[in-house]
């Protein structure tokens, strides 16, 4: 038999000589009780011990990691020098400054690493003192814990520990089991639940302990982080006004009136040159295509302090205008971050944490805004075919049309007054430079629906049903693009009488986030990047009808600065004698030279898609109804409501609770807490020691109940053990029972029988 790591000691005085009963004898020195103002003083005086208060002051680290990392607490560009560090954004050594502060920022990183060893140490000391003062307040009420279990606090760290605290979990399920078969009435049926409670705690709190030194690391050392900055979500985008011709003279900053009576030319103050520096830049771009077999790059053009271009969607063959409007507020954004990182301060306070970027390490201004699509292409034709359906209804078709898988179609459209479709046109002239022998005319046609034919036998009898076939769904193959769109008409009937250019295009409304660079080091020419949230509008079903949009023709005017009553587009703009140029290219020799031409249409449109404005309405701030509002109407037609947001983000080391493993680290934080708080308020009871515990247990009456035997073995798991001691004085003779004579008239003393019960386990380890 083996003798267990726990005992349970119980004693009971059995004299088998004497039948009266003796009177208990206290081993423990009388003392008087004092009163409960002493217990109270004496109580703080052990809280107080430097014992004591090794552990309670592990709370202030603890407390200060926790606050920094809910509040959030910015440090800045470095750990070493906090705010005090700023990296110069118009310096040309700013890859120097920055490999210099991550040489420090790695040696502050190592010490917390450090610091965070020392706090895990720090709270074993006070976890080892939690199970310890647990250990003595449950064997010192009555018998409540087994003796040895008062050195779990010495071992309770070990992992491996925890397999022994199963095994003794087992035999005390084992010792209930069998106590509860035979009921006593010194059967405490709270002890072996109290023992259980105390087993978990101590598994729990070695698995606590063990991970205190990741959780404190995870806490303690920041991290290096994109924040938000100057974030405004006030102002919501209302509609795109495309579908109406040219009226706020903001856009180009003509005078009151001008635009609304079609003076277009007007926009050649600003936006002329733009134009013309558009078109060179896709004469450019197909020359290096051709020559150098190089790719086709879109153009770059300037609005206020900023240059944008296109974004050609990765999904569908789109490209996506930005709107100038929303560049002019990102302009003043980027006028604030230059003041901020000259002077430490913001232009007002619509920018509140414009500071923070003398703190960052890089930052990136950002604007959510409208976005337009535009998707088409031209082809050679030999004017349109014109049905009358009646006097004031016609349909125009075009021929031509091919795809690149190989499939042809003709586009046909509604035109007259007798559709009631709100259909829309607009003509100007491009004048040729030399002597006007070769004018370009230009007729734009905005309809709501068109149809594309691929089967065109009714054309060729001129037997099409047009009223049933615009009722009739489009085909599926064009669904996307038989709703409201445009076709341009390229004429020069002074340079061939039988060839033309028709051009089809379909736009699309969503929505981009702007993003911007501003350090003038690395983003010299302050290109604005454009990512479109949903660059495939009309790849479902339900959203062709939504993010499709009509562009008014006069648009197009006011792109090239051709008023609405003559429609002139002077020979001397280096534009105009680009796009006869192509023009005449294209319709010498289709097959060769129609790259070009497409190009210079394509960078047009984009010139006038970029001039539409769009309205915006304020959210208000006060509750929470119309931002719910707002989020539902976004979630109902994501392609034509937003959120107008704009922010700043920028990179600095910072504290905070950013991600799972950091929570887990404030939960292990907390019950570290709270242990050392409960520990801390033991100390006010005055414990038992070690000693006066075991002399408590040898002193205690034995169970009634026997032996309890294993249920799978049947060994014992408490034996008892008897055994007398005789004491006497002179020559006498006695037995094992205690009796005994003695000569020369001494007196005899016999010492009492004891009977000491101990617990043995043949599976202890």
């Amino acid at each position: 038999m083996e003798k267990t790591e726990s005992a349970v000691v119980d004693a009971s005085a059995d004299n088998p000589t004497d039948a009266q009963p003796r009177p208990e004898i206290s081993l423990q020195p009388q003392q008087v009780d004092p009163s409960g103002l002493d217990l109270v003083k004496e109580g703080f005086r052990r809280i107080l011990q430097p014992r004591n208060l090794v552990g309670f002051l592990w709370l202030g680290p603890s407390i200060a990691i926790l606050v920094l990392n809910f509040r959030g607490h910015i440090i800045g560009a470095g750990l070493n020098c906090g705010s005090h560090c700023r990296i110069d954004p118009y310096s040309t050594s700013q890859i120097e400054q920055i490999d210099r502060l991550d040489g420090t920022n790695r040696d502050v990183l190592g010490a917390l690493q450090f610091v965070a060893k020392g706090l895990e140490v720090w709270f074993m000391y006070v976890a080892a003192g939690f199970i310890y003062r647990i250990a003595l307040h449950l064997s010192a009420k009555d018998n409540r814990l087994p003796v040895s279990l008062l050195l779990v606090y010495a071992e309770f760290m070990d992992l491996l520990y925890l397999k022994d605290l199963a095994v003794k979990a087992k035999d005390l399920a084992m010792e209930k089991n069998q106590t509860a078969a035979n009921p006593t009435p010194t059967n405490k049926m709270a002890r072996p639940v109290i023992l259980y409670v105390f087993i978990f705690a101590a598994a729990a709190l070695c698995v606590i302990a063990n991970l205190m030194g990741v959780a404190t690391a995870t806490l303690i050392i920041p991290g290096l982080q994109w924040i938000d900055i100057n974030k405004d979500e006030s102002l919501a985008f209302g509609e795109m006004l495309s579908s109406v011709a040219p009226q706020d003279d903001n856009i180009a900053r003509c005078r009151e009136g001008q635009l609304a009576d079609g003076a277009y030319s007007c926009t050649d103050n600003l936006y002329g040159a733009s134009l013309d520096e558009l078109v060179e830049a896709a004469v450019a771009t197909e020359r290096q295509f051709e020559g150098r077999q190089a790719v086709l790059l879109p153009p770059v053009s300037q609005e206020a302090n900023l240059t944008f271009s296109a974004n050609v969607s990765q999904s569908a063959a789109i490209q996506w205008a930005p709107s100038r409007q929303l560049l002019r507020g990102f302009s003043a954004d980027l006028v604030n971050y230059y003041v901020a990182t000259t002077s430490n301060t913001g232009l007002n306070d619509s920018y509140p944490d414009s500071h923070r970027f003398n703190q960052s390490l890089q930052a990136q201004l950002q604007r959510v805004g409208p976005t337009v699509g535009l998707a088409g292409s031209c082809w050679i034709f030999e004017g349109p075919d014109i049905f009358n359906v009646s006097s004031d209804r016609e349909v125009r078709c075009y021929e031509g049309l091919s795809l690149l898988n190989g499939t042809t179609a003709t586009k046909c459209i509604r035109w007259g007054s007798g559709w009631n479709d709100n259909s829309t046109s607009a003509s100007f002239t491009i004048l040729d430079s030399v002597a006007q022998l070769y004018d370009m005319d230009v007729s734009i046609y905005t309809t709501p629906a068109a149809r594309y034919l691929r089967d065109q036998s009714c054309l060729r009898q001129n037997s099409c049903n047009w009223d049933q076939l615009f009722a009739d769904p489009p085909d599926p193959l064009f669904r996307n693009i038989s709703s409201s769109q445009q076709t341009y008409e390229y004429s020069m009937p002074q340079y061939t009488n039988n060839s033309a250019i028709w051009c089809d295009n379909t736009a699309f409304l969503s929505f981009a986030a702007y993003a911007l660079n501003p350090s003038p080091v690395s983003n010299l020419l302050q290109l604005v990047q454009l990512g479109v949230l949903h660059d495939d509008p009309g790849s479902g079903e339900e959203t062709s009808a939504d993010a499709t949009i009509s562009i008014h023709p006069s648009w197009t005017l006011a792109a090239w600065s051709a008023n609405a009553t003559d429609g002139l587009v002077p020979g001397t703009r280096g534009s105009s004698t680009r796009i006869i140029d192509a023009f005449q290219r294209f319709t010498s020799s289709p097959e060769d030279n129609s790259l070009r031409f497409n190009l210079i249409h394509s960078y047009t449109l984009l010139q006038a898609a970029s001039l539409i404005p769009y309205t915006t309405r304020t959210i208000s701030t006060v509750g929470d109804r119309d931002r719910n509002a707002q989020r539902q109407r976004e979630a109902d037609s994501p392609y034509t409501q937003a959120t107008l947001t704009s922010w700043a983000t920028v990179q600095l080391w910072k504290f905070g609770i950013d991600s799972r493993t950091k929570t887990l680290g404030v939960v292990i934080f907390i019950i570290g807490m709270v242990v050392v708080f409960v520990t801390t308020v033991l100390w006010f009871e005055s414990p038992k020691s070690p000693t006066s515990i075991v002399v408590t247990a040898l002193m205690h009456p034995p169970p009634a109940d026997g032996v309890v035997a294993d249920a799978e073995t049947g060994a014992p798991l408490r034996a008892r053990l008897k055994y007398q001691h005789m004491q006497g004085q002179g020559n006498g003779e006695g037995d094992g029972g205690g009796g005994g004579t003695g000569d020369a008239g001494q007196t005899e003393r016999v010492k009492p029988q004891r009977a000491v019960s101990w617990v043995f386990s043949p599976r202890a380890v």
